[in-house]
């Protein structure tokens, strides 16, 4: 017994969702643990395994589609077609309309026909990664030449996409058409994330004010304002214009997961707050003098 587990995913011609291929996941654990030899059909565009137009059909006992709409449409029949001398079954398919079920000799549908069961992805097992939130700065026109926030920019935008991490962008700015922006959005957002990568003062100092590890990435030759303020908050986790790549962000990201960091922290908010309450009393006596 040879099995070919098929999905959306197995297409060029459409693209398919995040739960189509959890779906996939769930069946491939159960072939694995029931010691069954398989294959995973993928679409080229996803450049993860074979594409089934490409497999001899002959050496597949089953095929298996995961998940989706199950409709008699050009692309399954191709598919069916290809296969035509396995088992085919489908498995957690939405049946709407009911044209496609003879292509198949098996049907466990999510729901069709009066039937409604849970979705495999309900069962998922993927592990833990990290939520990164990602302050990005233009080339600020105070630092001239100096400025190389288009070279860090892609290296960070390289780096996220190669490791294909979870990551969002924090907008600092007060307003994004036609939408005003407060700082209380974006205060809630880096407190969900895990680590905070920032080429902005701003985003370094909200990281450590609510206890999530910075990674701060000035993008100014000779360092600047996100540098100073990192050494003003005793933060280690700096990185200077010129050392921005996959492997530095690498090493920084470990750091700055690695649990070791809470006394820096700890010790950068107690530094802002001093400089406060000094920045307060300068304040307070110049007011006195008029």
């Amino acid at each position: 017994m040879r099995v070919l587990v098929a999905g959306w995913f197995s297409f060029d011609e459409v693209v398919a969702t995040i739960g189509d291929e959890l779906g996939a996941d769930v069946v491939v654990g159960w072939l694995t643990e029931l010691g069954i030899e398989h294959d995973v059909a993928w679409a080229p565009y996803l450049q993860r395994g074979p594409h089934w137009r490409d497999l001899d059909a002959a050496q597949y006992t089953h095929l298996v589609f995961v998940s989706g709409p199950l409709m008699d449409m050009p692309l399954i029949r191709e598919l069916t077609a290809a296969f035509a001398s396995a088992q085919r079954w489908a498995v957690n398919v939405s049946v709407v309309p009911d044209d496609a079920r003879p292509l198949f000799h098996r049907v466990w549908e999510r729901d069709g026909a009066g039937t409604s069961r849970p979705d495999l992805a309900i069962a998922t097992t993927t592990p833990d990664v990290p939520v990164v939130a990602v302050a990005f700065a233009p080339a600020q026109e105070e630092y001239g030449s100096r400025s190389r926030a288009a070279e860090v920019r892609a290296a960070i935008e390289g780096w996220l996409r190669a490791r294909g991490m979870p990551w969002f962008e924090l907008d600092m700015d007060l307003y994004d058409k036609p939408y005003e922006r407060f700082p209380s959005q974006v205060e809630a957002l880096v407190r969900r994330a895990d680590v905070v990568v920032s080429m902005r003062l701003h985003a370094l100092v909200l990281g450590l004010a609510h206890g999530v590890p910075v990674i701060a990435c000035d993008a100014v030759a000779g360092g600047a304002k996100v540098s100073a303020q990192a050494a003003a908050l005793g933060w280690p986790v700096v990185l200077r214009a010129g050392e921005v790549d996959a492997t530095t962000l690498d090493a920084a990201l470990e750091h700055a997961l690695s649990g070791t960091l809470g006394d820096e922290i700890a010790d950068a908010r107690q530094r802002g707050a001093d400089a406060i309450a000094q920045a307060r009393e300068w304040f307070t006596a110049q007011l006195a003098e008029g």
